[in-house]
Formats: structure tokens, sequence, C-alpha cells
């Protein structure tokens, strides 16, 4: 049985369906029924909210920091969280902040806190990478205590100023003065604490009393005294350890699925970006042709590699990067991703002055080679197969191809590097504006743009959907990310339909994981 798809807001992390589907559950926990033990893909190495982006950190963090606000995972709707109301126009909002939210030290979260917080991020002084992302550019916050309000004026239009706050994490202010301090511990007002670092293996997370700020109010009496997230790679491995008591809750992608369904477990369904190619346009790379990706992209057969990557599982994309529930709904893909056609590629190259020689393309002596950047092991052995296979079919067509796998730790650094041509780097926003710093802002190390992309018309559209409030720019949102898989500068082929199993829980997920304040034991606490 399948429940109906919900929303659900995310950055770099993953989906949504309602709680409880699939089969039956059983009460026996992997830690004991005040522990629920959930597992991870990948050590993000960095936990700290003001400079990671890696979506294991993302989806840890959201249980020791809170934001402003919250988008409920089932209509979708923005309900309060640490502010309790707010008011918006075109350019600015203003928030009202509870006085009862606390940090980790016990003192109150202030107004002027989280002022503080986003004029850290705005600073160009520190390089943060939650600027143009979580943070509109050039925003500017002021704070009144006395009526504990905040308020955001954004100096370029900024169409979805409330919704994308839901994104930010609120860092207390002694985290904030020795952020260093953070990448292997928390001081939020989250409803738990990180309480201890095993690098490589686990993160635990520990209760924290008093909390009453969650969504729309809800607190953390009911939830599990501790979380623990186990790092575990492979995939069959963590269904393994699910099926024989050893965790509680774990994503599954693939065809191990098969077996846990098969056992009755339960399930939610989310459903995340996973085959998306982005090109590297900078100066100098032979990706920078726009002839030279449209043969690389003709040469492959992405429907074939999007199976492998998913097990069969996958299904097609309709936005760029946007996980389930997107403020913006029609289909920017269909029609636009180039068709396979090994002939048509060959003839481009040919056209664009390329000679296959002994079966190796070449121009002016130079061989048509191209570094692929891959996230390794870090989603399972099914990636992997699907990365050789794309290699493999670029071989057959006369590309020299070397693979570049990463880790969640040194993913960014290797993107940032600029130090290759094709990159399998799929990622996730919750609106489409928070997805330009990506796609169209400057390049490292000023900005996010790690492919140096600069399409003119994606420019021209975005800057039209960024002047509509919310919705109203949806159209030009999608002309625009449609202009970017026409001139393959990205290319998505494949979503993957990721389930939660579960046994002993109940709870929902949105993009990030599994929801904190929505962790229940079945059968009481």
């Amino acid at each position: 049985m399948r429940c109906p798809p919900r929303a659900a807001a995310t950055v770099f992390a993953l989906g949504l369906l309602v709680a409880g589907c699939g089969g039956a559950a059983t009460d026996s926990g992997a830690g004991g029924a005040d522990t629920v033990t959930i597992a991870i893909p990948g050590d993000p190495g960095n936990m700290n909210p003001l400079t990671t982006l890696t979506s294991s950190a993302v989806t840890m963090n959201r249980f020791t920091y809170d934001s402003l606000i919250k988008v409920d995972p089932v209509d979708g709707r923005i309900v309060p969280s640490v502010a309790e109301k707010w008011t918006t126009d075109a350019s600015s909002a203003t928030f009202t902040i509870r006085r009862d939210v606390k940090c980790d030290n016990g003192v109150a979260l202030t107004a002027s806190d989280i002022a503080a917080q986003y004029a850290y991020i705005v600073d160009p002084a520190n390089k943060s990478p939650l600027n143009g992302l979580m943070v509109p550019p050039g925003v500017v916050a002021t704070a009144d205590d006395a009526t504990n309000t905040l308020t955001l004026k954004a100096t370029n239009p900024s169409p979805f100023l409330v919704r994308g706050s839901a994104m930010l994490p609120l860092v207390c202010p002694t985290g904030l003065r020795a952020s260093q301090g953070l990448d292997h511990a928390s001081d939020g007002t989250g409803p738990y604490r990180l309480t201890e670092v095993a690098a490589g293996d686990h993160f635990t997370f520990t209760k924290r009393p008093g909390y009453a700020w969650g969504p729309d109010g809800i607190g953390n009496d009911h939830t599990p005294e501790r979380v623990v997230f186990k790092v575990i790679g492979n995939e069959s491995t963590r269904a393994n350890l699910l099926l024989g008591g050893q965790l509680d809750i774990t994503p599954v992608s693939g065809s191990d699925r098969s077996r846990l369904l098969a056992a009755g477990v339960k399930y939610q369904e989310t459903r995340d970006p996973l085959g998306m190619l982005t090109f590297n346009e900078a100066a100098g790379r032979v990706t920078a042709d726009p002839q030279v990706r449209l043969a690389l992209i003709s040469a492959l057969n992405l429907k074939q590699i999007g199976a492998v990557a998913t097990g069969g599982k996958g299904v097609a994309p309709l936005r760029l990067g946007v996980t389930m529930g997107p403020p913006c709904t029609e289909d920017a893909i269909t029609g636009n991703i180039p068709p396979y056609d090994r002939a048509r590629a060959a003839e481009t190259l040919r056209a664009a002055g390329w000679k296959k020689v002994g079966g190796q393309w070449s121009k002016d002596g130079r061989q048509l080679s191209v570094s692929l950047v891959n996230p390794g092991n870090t989603y399972g052995t099914q990636i992997v197969a699907a990365v050789e296979l794309m290699a493999q079919q670029w071989t057959d067509f006369g590309v020299k191809v070397s693979l570049r796998p990463t880790t969640p730790s040194t993913n960014a650094t290797v993107l940032f590097s600029g130090a290759w041509e094709v990159a399998w780097a799929p990622f996730s926003v919750t609106t489409p504006d928070q997805a330009v710093p990506f796609l169209g802002g400057p390049p490292p190390p000023e900005g996010l743009n790690f492919g140096s992309l600069d399409n003119p018309e994606y420019k021209r559209l975005m800057a039209l959907a960024m002047a509509k409030p919310d919705t109203s720019g949806c159209p030009e949102w999608t002309a625009a990310e449609s202009e970017l898989i026409k001139r393959v500068d990205v290319v998505t082929f494949m979503d993957s339909m990721t389930l939660f199993f579960t046994r002993g829980f109940t709870f929902q997920v949105d993009g990030s994981g599994p929801i904190p304040t929505t962790l229940h034991k079945v059968g009481g606490r």
C-alpha cells in the first residue's frame, strides 16, 4: 500500500510520505525504549551549521537547532516555531520571537541574537556558504528586544523570504562567538543537544528538558531520551542491521527494499534528487564548449544509468534539485534533455573540429578526456556501479575518463577546486531561488557556483522570477530551469524513491530526514 505524497521542506537532504506506510512494525528497539538508532550513509566530517552543507550534517543538526518557522510536512503550511507570528510584504518580513525559547545554557534567545547571526552570515569577511543560499544576499536584519521582533529587509528581490527562513539553523550567541567549536558540538535551541561524537562511527544526541517551541508549539516530552546516528555506508548492511534489531530507522533506496518489504517492515517514502550532472564551464576546461557537453550527454544512455543507480526504482525528475512538495510544480525537465544518440554525438564533435583516430577523439593534439567527480560509495554500491557504467559508455565512445570519488567530508573541497570536468553532484533545495548561487552566482572562492555556469537566458528569466512574490513567478522559474537543461549546463535525469524503514518507531520525514518532534516509540515511550 502506498500513501499519498505530501509537502516537504529541505536543503541538501531528502523527502516525505505519511508515517506508517507499509507492513506491521515491531516494538523492539535497537537501543532500548529510550533510544532510537538511525543510520546515515556517511560522516559529514563537520557539524558546524554555519559552514557545512552536507546532507548528513543537515539531517542531524535539525535535532539541535531550530529555525524561525517550519513548513508543515503534511499540507505545506508555514507554521510557527521560534517565531510565534510574522508579517511580510514584497521585500521584508517581521517575526515576533517567542520569549520562552532557551539556548543550551538556559539563556533566552532574543531577537538581537538572531539578527547577529544574519549579520554574521551576510558579512563578506566571514565567507559564509549560507549567504545567498539560506539567507538572501545583502539582507539586513534589525531587532527590537522590547517587543522581541526581528525584521529582515532584502536589498534585492526575495520572493520566498519567509518560507526560506525555515532552512536557517539558529545558533545561540555563545556558539556564534566561538563558531569553530561547533564542528563537533552544538549550541542551539533544538529539542536535543549533541553529547557524543565518535568520528566515523556514531553521533549521540540527548533530549533537552522543557522544550516547548517546536512546529506549531509541539514539545519533545513524547520523544526518545536519546537519538544515536550510526555511520553505515553500505545499504545492504543497513538493511541487515535493521532486521537484526541493531537499527531502528534506516534509509534504503535500492534492491534491499524488497526483502524489507517482504518482512513487513513499516516505511515512509521520500523522493530525492539523485542522478544530476553538472559540467565545469570554467575557462580552459574542455566542457566549457557547449558542443562538447551536448556530445557527452548524447553519448550516454541516461535511462539505463539511472536504472542502475536506483535499482530500477527511480522516477524521472520534474524539477532541478527540488524535492517533494516544491512551491513550483510545473515540469521543467521532460523533453529538454538531449536524447541518447551516439551518431548525433559523433556528428556534434566533428562539427566542433574533433577527429576520431584509433578509437579516441582528439583536437589540436589534445585527447578528449574528462575527470568525473562522483560520490563514491557514499550512497551505496548502486551509485558506484552507475558511475562505472557512465565511464564505460564514454570510454566506448572514445572519451578518456578518470574517476574521482569523494566522501561527504571531501566533496565540497573537490568541487570548489575546479579541477574536474563533470560532477555527479545532486543537490536539493526547498525553493528555486535557493539554487541560484549554484547555478548563476559567482564561482568559488567568492561564491557557490562550482561549475562556473554562466547562462544568460537563465539569469534573465531568474531575474524576472525574483521580482514576483512567492509562486506567482513559477512560470519564469520553470522556464529558467529548462534553459539550463537545454544548454547542458546541468542535467538531472533520475530521482530516487528512498524508503525510510523503521522497526519500533513512528515518525514523519521531510526533505532532511526524520522530523525530531515526530519521533515516537510504538506502544508508548
